[in-house]
Protein backbone atom coordinates (compact mmCIF):
# COMPACT_ATOMS: atom_id res chain seq x y z
CA UNK A 1 0.00 0.00 0.00
CA UNK A 2 1.42 3.45 -1.04
CA UNK A 3 0.13 6.74 0.87
CA UNK A 4 1.79 9.70 -0.47
CA UNK A 5 2.75 12.65 2.15
CA UNK A 6 -0.34 14.29 2.50
CA UNK A 7 0.23 18.17 1.02
CA UNK A 8 -1.62 20.79 1.54
CA UNK A 9 -2.59 21.78 -2.16
CA UNK A 10 -3.13 18.29 -2.92
CA UNK A 11 -5.95 15.86 -1.86
CA UNK A 12 -4.45 12.73 0.27
CA UNK A 13 -4.53 9.13 -2.39
CA UNK A 14 -3.86 6.31 -1.46
CA UNK A 15 -2.77 3.00 -3.95
CA UNK A 16 -3.39 -0.32 -3.42
CA UNK A 17 -0.95 -3.11 -6.27
CA UNK A 18 -2.71 -5.59 -7.44
CA UNK A 19 -1.84 -7.84 -10.01
CA UNK A 20 -4.16 -8.67 -13.03
CA UNK A 21 -5.91 -11.95 -13.19
CA UNK A 22 -8.25 -10.68 -15.50
CA UNK A 23 -6.64 -12.04 -18.85
CA UNK A 24 -7.08 -8.82 -20.28
CA UNK A 25 -5.00 -5.35 -19.81
CA UNK A 26 -6.92 -2.92 -17.57
CA UNK A 27 -7.01 0.03 -18.66
CA UNK A 28 -6.69 3.41 -16.67
CA UNK A 29 -9.57 4.62 -14.86
CA UNK A 30 -11.07 1.15 -15.14
CA UNK A 31 -12.72 -0.44 -11.94
CA UNK A 32 -11.07 -2.98 -10.09
CA UNK A 33 -12.03 -5.72 -7.93
CA UNK A 34 -10.53 -8.31 -5.68
CA UNK A 35 -11.09 -11.86 -6.66
CA UNK A 36 -12.84 -13.45 -3.98
CA UNK A 37 -13.84 -16.66 -5.18
CA UNK A 38 -17.08 -15.51 -6.77
CA UNK A 39 -18.15 -14.85 -10.73
CA UNK A 40 -15.92 -17.90 -12.03
CA UNK A 41 -12.99 -15.97 -10.54
CA UNK A 42 -10.56 -18.40 -8.43
CA UNK A 43 -9.91 -17.08 -5.17
CA UNK A 44 -6.28 -15.17 -4.55
CA UNK A 45 -3.84 -17.16 -2.90
CA UNK A 46 -1.94 -14.08 -1.75
CA UNK A 47 -4.87 -11.27 -1.77
CA UNK A 48 -3.69 -9.42 -4.71
CA UNK A 49 -5.27 -10.56 -7.55
CA UNK A 50 -7.24 -8.47 -9.29
CA UNK A 51 -10.17 -8.98 -11.88
CA UNK A 52 -12.35 -5.83 -14.23
CA UNK A 53 -15.47 -4.53 -11.96
CA UNK A 54 -19.04 -5.40 -13.23
CA UNK A 55 -22.65 -5.15 -12.66
CA UNK A 56 -22.72 -8.19 -10.61
CA UNK A 57 -24.02 -8.01 -7.23
CA UNK A 58 -21.35 -10.55 -6.08
CA UNK A 59 -18.39 -8.23 -6.87
CA UNK A 60 -19.58 -4.90 -5.13
CA UNK A 61 -18.39 -6.06 -2.04
CA UNK A 62 -14.68 -6.48 -3.51
CA UNK A 63 -14.56 -3.11 -5.24
CA UNK A 64 -11.12 -2.20 -4.56
CA UNK A 65 -10.61 1.49 -6.69
CA UNK A 66 -9.59 2.61 -9.55
CA UNK A 67 -6.76 1.90 -12.04
CA UNK A 68 -4.06 4.44 -11.85
CA UNK A 69 -2.82 3.60 -15.25
CA UNK A 70 -2.82 0.47 -17.63
CA UNK A 71 -2.12 -2.99 -16.01
CA UNK A 72 -1.14 -5.70 -18.36
CA UNK A 73 -2.35 -9.26 -18.25
CA UNK A 74 -0.63 -11.12 -15.66
CA UNK A 75 1.45 -7.36 -14.54
CA UNK A 76 1.17 -5.93 -11.30
CA UNK A 77 -0.04 -2.10 -11.16
CA UNK A 78 -1.23 0.66 -8.53
CA UNK A 79 -5.30 1.09 -8.29
CA UNK A 80 -6.84 4.56 -6.37
CA UNK A 81 -8.26 3.22 -2.83
CA UNK A 82 -8.84 6.08 -2.23
CA UNK A 83 -8.67 9.87 -2.78
CA UNK A 84 -9.62 12.13 -5.97
CA UNK A 85 -9.29 10.23 -9.66
CA UNK A 86 -8.46 12.13 -12.75
CA UNK A 87 -9.25 9.24 -14.91
CA UNK A 88 -12.61 7.17 -14.53
CA UNK A 89 -13.92 5.46 -17.28
CA UNK A 90 -17.51 5.82 -18.45
CA UNK A 91 -19.49 3.24 -20.00
CA UNK A 92 -20.04 3.08 -24.24
CA UNK A 93 -23.92 3.96 -23.40
CA UNK A 94 -24.90 6.06 -26.18
CA UNK A 95 -26.08 9.83 -25.23
CA UNK A 96 -26.20 9.33 -21.50
CA UNK A 97 -25.30 12.36 -19.25
CA UNK A 98 -23.38 11.08 -16.30
CA UNK A 99 -22.70 14.65 -13.64
CA UNK A 100 -23.49 16.49 -11.06
CA UNK A 101 -27.17 15.15 -10.57
CA UNK A 102 -29.41 15.85 -7.75
CA UNK A 103 -29.33 12.70 -6.15
CA UNK A 104 -27.48 10.54 -8.26
CA UNK A 105 -24.01 11.72 -8.22
CA UNK A 106 -22.25 8.31 -7.07
CA UNK A 107 -21.16 5.96 -10.18
CA UNK A 108 -22.04 2.53 -10.56
CA UNK A 109 -20.96 -0.04 -13.15
CA UNK A 110 -21.76 0.26 -16.35
CA UNK A 111 -22.49 -1.79 -19.33
CA UNK A 112 -18.61 -2.64 -20.18
CA UNK A 113 -16.75 -4.58 -17.36
CA UNK A 114 -14.49 -1.93 -15.56
CA UNK A 115 -16.74 1.17 -16.76
CA UNK A 116 -18.74 3.55 -14.33
CA UNK A 117 -22.11 4.97 -15.09
CA UNK A 118 -24.83 7.18 -13.00
CA UNK A 119 -28.08 7.45 -12.49
CA UNK A 120 -29.27 5.16 -9.96
CA UNK A 121 -30.36 6.71 -6.02
CA UNK A 122 -27.72 7.20 -3.33
CA UNK A 123 -28.95 4.22 -1.30
CA UNK A 124 -28.80 1.14 -4.44
CA UNK A 125 -25.11 2.10 -4.38
CA UNK A 126 -24.07 2.23 -0.52
CA UNK A 127 -26.50 -0.68 0.19
CA UNK A 128 -24.63 -2.83 -2.78
CA UNK A 129 -21.31 -1.81 -2.69
CA UNK A 130 -21.24 -2.09 1.22
CA UNK A 131 -20.27 1.35 2.15
CA UNK A 132 -17.88 1.84 -0.83
CA UNK A 133 -18.23 4.92 -3.52
CA UNK A 134 -17.33 7.09 -6.24
CA UNK A 135 -18.58 9.93 -6.57
CA UNK A 136 -18.73 12.25 -9.78
CA UNK A 137 -17.13 15.41 -9.83
CA UNK A 138 -18.07 16.34 -13.73
CA UNK A 139 -20.79 16.32 -15.86
CA UNK A 140 -19.64 14.37 -19.16
CA UNK A 141 -21.76 13.08 -21.79
CA UNK A 142 -21.13 9.13 -23.28
CA UNK A 143 -21.68 8.79 -26.84
CA UNK A 144 -19.69 6.00 -27.81
CA UNK A 145 -16.28 4.80 -27.29
CA UNK A 146 -14.28 5.55 -23.93
CA UNK A 147 -15.55 8.81 -22.13
CA UNK A 148 -13.68 9.96 -18.87
CA UNK A 149 -14.46 11.69 -15.60
CA UNK A 150 -13.16 12.61 -12.88
CA UNK A 151 -13.93 12.00 -8.89
CA UNK A 152 -14.04 11.17 -5.32
CA UNK A 153 -13.10 7.11 -4.72
CA UNK A 154 -13.54 5.98 -1.40
CA UNK A 155 -12.65 2.32 -1.42
CA UNK A 156 -11.20 1.44 1.43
Amino acid sequence: MLIPTVQRTSPERIYVNVHNASGNTMTTGFGICLAIGNEDVVASADGIDAVLFTASAELNPSFIGVSKGDIAADGYGPVLSWGFADSIALSQEANVTCGLLAGASLLYAGAQAGTFTSGVAVEAVMSTWMGKYVVNATTQSTNGGINYTKGLVRAL
